[in-house]
């Protein structure tokens, strides 16, 4: 399985028709695809594709990444049912949902921030997982990083693409270097979102893009067909399969297959090292009866902590 993130903070450039397009070519293709609506927006789920959002009692994302429900994955899952797959394929999302607003708060409660996505995801039986991406170097792009092999880089042909840039290159360091995890490839760029013929503006940026070093994919440009593809809910592959757009999709898809069929291992995903607060009250509460001879030695005996099995 090979775990792909779509990913660039910059906002409007186009990240979740990237994820989509190259999701549903990949299903396409006749491979099992989970894209994954990580952006609280929820454009992917219901702009996009036409899916509900999920109902705020019922399991999410956004519960599972905060281990308020321990299902599988697949139990998250819905197949888009209005997508063309190939033979032996499948396209599925997991939706967003209303608690996704509030989750980067309740991710920071935990003690090392950036493996939650990844523990998740590590049995999902899938061929690629895609992450779409919120437009925000926050603790949920870091769990999207942590989780993945590599990333797909939607760009702009513009001058604040480049910085925007820069700083990503910066968290993708610092992802690697706080998790302690293998480095993280750069798939690619794909520049879009520019009408055609191409400005010398962006022409020359897109040259001053080309100095990071990292392979520039097939353009998708704007074009209506992509608007009139939202509307109906599906995939621009699908809706208009002949459209330069469709056809960048599937080169794009092609390059990611090609990494897949590298056989890359699964992300190494460290113990969970789970922060429970009622075993944390009673450790304090230990040392502070040894150590404490005043007025506050039996403060800590008030506070909640686990039953003591019986022997």
């Amino acid at each position: 399985m090979q775990i792909t993130s779509v990913v660039n903070q910059k906002g409007g450039v186009g990240k979740t028709s990237l994820s989509v397009g190259t999701a549903a070519a990949l299903a396409e293709r006749g491979r099992r695809v989970l894209l994954i609506d990580l952006d609280p927006q929820g454009h992917a789920t219901t702009e996009m594709l036409g899916l509900d959002e999920v109902a705020s009692d019922m399991p999410s994302l956004a519960k599972a990444l905060t281990k308020l429900w321990k299902g599988s994955i697949e139990e998250l899952a819905v197949p888009h049912p209005r997508s063309n797959i190939g033979r032996g394929g499948a396209f599925d999302v997991i939706p967003t949902s209303p608690g996704m607003f509030d989750l980067i708060r309740r991710l920071d409660q935990f003690r090392v921030p950036g493996w939650q996505l990844a523990r998740v995801v590590q049995f999902a039986n899938y061929d690629h997982v895609v992450i779409d991406c919120p437009p925000a170097l926050d603790v949920l792009t870091n769990n999207a990083l942590a989780a993945s092999h590599g990333i797909l880089v939607p760009v702009q042909p513009d001058k604040t693409s480049i910085r925007a840039m820069r700083l990503l290159a910066d968290q993708v360091r610092y992802v690697e270097q706080t998790t302690g995890r293998s480095p993280i490839a750069w798939y690619g760029i794909v520049p879009g979102l520019y009408r055609r013929p191409i400005s010398h503006y962006a022409a020359a940026a897109l040259q001053e893009m080309y100095n990071f070093g990292v392979p520039m994919l097939s353009h998708v440009p704007l074009g209506v067909v992509m608007n009139e593809a939202a509307a109906h809910g599906v995939p621009v592959t699908t809706y208009a399969p002949e459209t330069l757009q469709a056809l960048s999709f599937r080169e794009i898809a092609d390059t990611l297959d090609g990494y897949l069929a590298q056989n890359p291992g699964p992300t190494e995903v460290p113990a969970d090292d789970e922060f429970v607060f009622e075993d944390f009250i009673s450790e304090v509460a230990v040392a502070r009866n040894v150590n404490d001879n005043g007025a506050r030695k039996k403060l800590y005996d008030l506070m909640p902590k686990r039953p003591q099995r019986p022997r």
